[in-house]
This record gives C-alpha cells, structure tokens and sequence, in this order.
C-alpha cells in the first residue's frame, strides 16, 4: 500500500516535467532515494547499490529500475505497474569486473529519446567512478546537473505530507519525554539511547513509527557542545547535561525537536543560554509567515539573541520534510528564500562553541498567516536531580 495516492504521485512527477521543461531536460535519472520515494512511494531503503528513477517529458508516469531483488520491495510500496519497474541482474553486484551503470545506462537509452539528460551529481553512491561508468554505457555528452531540483519542489508540502509530519510531531514529543525521565546518575548513556530509539519506533498507541533514519543525537558533556555525537561507554554522573536532537518519522517525512537537559542544578552560564536561546526560537517563530524571506527570518533571530552576547555562527533553521532536511531554504543571512503556505521548518538553535553548549529547537509548519509547531513540549529548562 503507498503512502499516498496516485494522484499526487503523478502531480509531483507532473511538476516536476514542468521544471524539467524550463532547464531545458528531455529526460531525467533521479538518483537520490528520497527523490525516488518522493516520486514513486519506494520504500526499499536499498541505495547502497545503484538505482534510479527515469522520468521521461513524454511519459505520465517514471521508469524504475533497481537491483533484481529489490524489485520485490518495490511490489508493495509504489504506485507504478510492475511493467515499470525494471531491474538488473544480480551478477553486477560486488564484481570487480563488472558496473551496474552498464545495464542502467542500457535500460536508460532504449526509453530516452534525447541526450539532454538531468543528472543528480551528488546523489549518495554516485562517485567520480560511477559517472564514468555510467558515461561508457549512456551519453552523457549534454548532460545538465538537476542537483536541488527535487528539493525545491518538495519544500511546500501537499496536506497529506503535513499530516504525516503532524503525526511524527506526537511521537517524537513522546520520544524526549522518554529521554528527559531516562536521565539519572549511574544510567549508562547506551540505555538512555535505546530507550529513545524504543520510543521513536514504537510510535504512539494511534500512531505507528517508522523507521530512524540514524540513531539519537545525544552528546554528553559540561557543557555538552559537540553538535553530532552519539551516547559513549559512560554512566551519567552528576553535574552534566546533555543535547538531544530527535526525529521521529511517518513514511520517511520527519518532525524535528531538540531539547537539554540538566543533570542537577544548571550553571548560572546554562541558564543564561537557555533565556538567549529561547528568546532567539520565539522571534524566529513570530516571524515565520508567507511573504517573508528566510533572511528575514535570520535578522529577527540576530536581533533577539545577540544582546546576550553569545557566539553562533551555524544557520538558526531550514526546511524539513521527507528524509529530515529536505533541501528548501535556510534562515541564513543570504537565503532570500520566500517562505510560502505549507512549507515546514526546524527551527534549530544549536550553540556548538568551545565553552558554550546548549541546543533548542522545534518543527513548524506555515499556515496562511503564521507559524505554527508540531511539538507541545516544555519550553521551560529541562532538569533532573538524581
């Protein structure tokens, strides 16, 4: 069963033949897996081998063509008819002497009539070596780089995706419930991360969860202020705090929320971050609403958080959605993107500096005239005592 209508699978590859259009693109290889579900509801989670949607400026519908045992991960989650879904065979997988690319690259030219061809440059798995082989078997003489052209597509999202992120809301407020009352002195920080882990995939009672794309963001520390680090060999120890940043998923569409948390009385230093960074998340939010630029976003941020006198040099949010950063705008001093209805955003006030530590942040959507959060978490300063 898919995870949306056909309708809306042949709309979002209708828009995108339009784009197509305007770039000057006959025919277009869809590499990045995300992309792929987005398009045909491909849930195969499979691309560390080759594997590419074709879409076609004649064609209603794209071709999928995967490894020839994956197809049967395709049979239950895409739109497409079987006749769609082409494969390659098995012999091409962990061979020296042989590239998948060669028969993807067969399989593309017998259905492109055209070598303006787009091309995901940077998709996962598509290295210098890749494009050579793929080169030797299709020409790619004309080629044009069709990076970030899904990507703003997918930043304004139908009803049904903000549903499906909606519901991810409820789960992971679930999941940094579980994680806030898991902290305690002794409580080894692996146990701390499945805890939430559990959390995440067992969803809510109503809700289903899907599956983490990577596990808790949870760096540990006095102060804690390394943005991307995991649980360590550790038990908790009085005196530290800890950063996690969680996402829950419904069908690969993701609600962000982060949160620290204080074991024991927080610093007069922490406290002091907490007020800037919650000051900075709620003139971000207050300014969020159609019409608006995302610099605009980012000045309403730097005017709020930098009277406390605390460095942040990272981005103070982007656009979320399918597989968490959706490639849409971010409130950067330079992104002059218009933030339209239906876009959501991961308002994130991450402070990764040498002695300052401290994380925030929430998963918004637009609506006709504001900004509202998926999240009904605590703003408060989080903190255990034992």
């Amino acid at each position: 069963m898919t995870a949306f209508s056909q309708q809306e699978y042949r709309e979002r590859t209708r828009r995108l033949r339009q784009r197509m259009a305007e770039c000057g693109i006959d025919a277009m290889l869809v590499l990045n897996e995300g992309n792929i579900n987005y398009l045909t509801g491909y849930e195969g989670y499979s691309d560390y081998v080759p594997q590419v949607a074709l879409v076609s400026q004649d064609e209603e519908d794209p071709w999928l063509i995967l490894r020839e045992m994956d197809t049967l991960c395709a049979t239950p989650t895409v739109y497409l008819p079987e006749s769609r879904v082409l494969s390659y065979a098995e012999k091409y997988i962990g061979s020296s002497q042989r590239t998948p690319w060669e028969p993807i690259g067969e399989l593309v030219r017998e259905r492109a009539k055209s070598n303006r061809i787009g091309l995901e440059m940077t998709a996962k798995g598509f290295g210098v070596k890749d494009h050579t082989a793929l080169a030797n078997s299709l020409d790619l003489s004309r080629a044009i780089d069709a990076d970030g052209m899904l990507s703003k597509l997918q930043a304004v999202k139908s009803p049904a995706e903000l549903a499906y992120m909606e519901q991810a809301g409820k789960i992971v407020d679930r999941a940094m419930q579980v994680a806030r009352l898991e902290v305690a002195a002794g409580a080894r920080e692996c146990d701390v991360g499945a805890a939430i882990a559990s959390a995440v995939i067992k969803g809510t009672p109503d809700i289903p969860g899907g599956p983490c794309y990577g596990s808790p963001t949870m760096p540990v520390g006095s102060p804690a202020n390394a943005p991307h680090l995991k649980w360590s060999d550790a038990s908790y120890k009085m005196g530290c705090q800890t950063n996690f940043e969680l996402g829950a998923y419904r069908h690969r569409y993701a609600c962000a929320l982060s949160r620290t948390v204080f074991l024991g009385e927080p610093t007069p230093r922490a406290q002091h971050l907490h007020k800037a960074a919650l000051d900075g998340f709620l003139a971000e939010v207050e300014t969020i609403r159609p019409g608006v630029k995302c610099s605009d976003v980012w000045h309403a941020f730097q005017r709020a958080f930098k009277p406390y006198g605390v460095r942040k040099e990272s981005r103070s949010g982007y656009s979320i959605g399918l597989d968490w950063v959706d490639g849409g705008g971010s409130f950067h001093e330079d992104d002059h993107t218009v933030i339209e209805p239906n876009m959501a955003f991961h308002v994130l006030i991450g402070i990764f500096e040498k002695d300052d530590g401290y994380i925030f942040s929430e998963t918004v959507r637009v609506t006709e005239n504001a900004a509202v959060s998926l999240s009904n978490m605590s703003r408060d300063l989080l903190v255990n005592f034992g």
